[in-house]
This record gives C-alpha cells, sequence and structure tokens, in this order.
C-alpha cells in the first residue's frame, strides 16, 4: 500500500506540478508600455523581478519599516523585515499582495508601492495602469 501511494506522488510531482500555460501572443500596445516601465531602471522592478530568470533574482532584501496588518500577518519579535523576492510569473491569478496579504489587487499594489519595491510613486495613472497591464501577461 505504501508504495503505491509513493509511486503516485512520484507521478503527481513529475506531471502534476507543471505551471499553467500561458497563452502565447503579441503584447496589446498598453502592455508593451508597461513592459518599458517595467524594465525602466528608474523604476526598478527589474533589477529585483529579473525576467530572464524567472522574474526573480532570488535574494533575501530588506524593505524597511512595514506596517502590519496583523489579521493577515503575525511577524516574529525578531524578524528583521527580509523577504526572498518572489516570482512574478502568474502574479495576475494569485491575489492577496504584499507579504502580509494587505493589498487585494495589483492595481491597489503599484498605487500604494511608494518606492517600497522598485520605485512607482512617480508614474502616472496611466503607467501604472500598463504597468499592471504587463504584469497580468506574466
Amino acid at each position: 500500500k505504501a508504495i503505491e501511494r509513493s509511486e503516485a506522488l512520484m507521478v503527481f510531482l513529475r506531471e502534476g506540478l507543471a505551471p499553467p500555460p500561458v497563452a502565447e501572443r503579441p503584447l496589446t500596445e498598453e502592455e508593451e508600455r508597461g513592459k518599458e516601465v517595467f524594465e525602466h531602471e528608474d523604476v526598478g522592478c527589474a533589477g529585483c523581478h529579473v525576467p530572464r530568470s524567472e522574474y526573480t533574482n532570488r535574494v533575501a532584501v530588506g524593505l524597511g519599516p512595514w506596517v502590519v496588518d496583523e489579521r493577515h500577518f503575525i511577524p516574529e519579535p525578531d524578524d528583521d523585515w527580509k523577504f526572498k523576492t518572489p516570482s512574478l510569473r502568474f502574479v495576475g491569478g494569485t491575489p492577496p499582495y504584499y507579504h502580509d496579504g494587505s493589498q487585494p489587487t495589483l492595481e491597489a499594489l503599484i498605487d500604494s508601492n511608494g518606492t517600497r519595491m522598485g520605485h512607482t510613486k512617480q508614474l502616472s495613472a496611466a503607467d501604472r495602469k500598463a504597468l499592471v497591464a504587463f504584469l497580468k501577461t506574466l
């Protein structure tokens, strides 16, 4: 019985954990603009969320002072607020956002981010919308 379970588990690990398919299509004009915003060095998204490595550099980084919504996340007393940079693959389908789940949508995340993760505070409303449109294609 244990061998049957382990064989089923091996099949699942090899075949069942495949990422969902991503539709191969050209980006829209707005998504292209969002990609430009994402990759622009003044915005800084691509510095940590490196496109060539699944949109992460896999490095633990400090995010500075963090207001915690304790309904979602209770920090350890000695927590130094370092988080491993997550991949942005499939980010459009994984709400809520931030490490404590305090932002319900990508739009809310980009609007509230400021300079915490990249620098989105200076972006126009159109550039923020384009950035979100691009993120949803990943």
